[in-house]
């Protein structure tokens, strides 16, 4: 399961919805992220699910790609210390 690092607010700001720019509160960092990062993030802010969850919320498709693209992004995500695994 994924989830939000706890106390991560998710303050971002995007210019014509291509570029987002967020701020994550427990670093200090601001990074630069792409719209489907942003749609993962604002998935997970609902709370934990597994990467099934997240391909249906995000309506991805069933495919290969689809699977790796998602796996890719979630560990990018977790390399900066946005998101991280929990338990079942």
């Amino acid at each position: 399961m994924w989830q939000l690092m706890p106390g991560q607010s998710l303050r971002y700001h995007t210019w014509d919805n291509e570029v987002y720019v967020l701020y994550n509160d427990m670093s200090g960092d601001t990074h630069m992220l792409d719209a489907a990062a942003i749609e993962v993030l604002t998935a997970l802010a609902s709370g934990p699910r597994d990467a099934t969850q997240l391909a249906q919320s995000l309506q991805l498709d069933a495919g290969l790609d689809s699977a790796r693209q998602l796996a890719e992004l979630l560990s990018e995500l977790l390399r900066l210390a946005l998101i991280h695994t929990t338990a079942c």
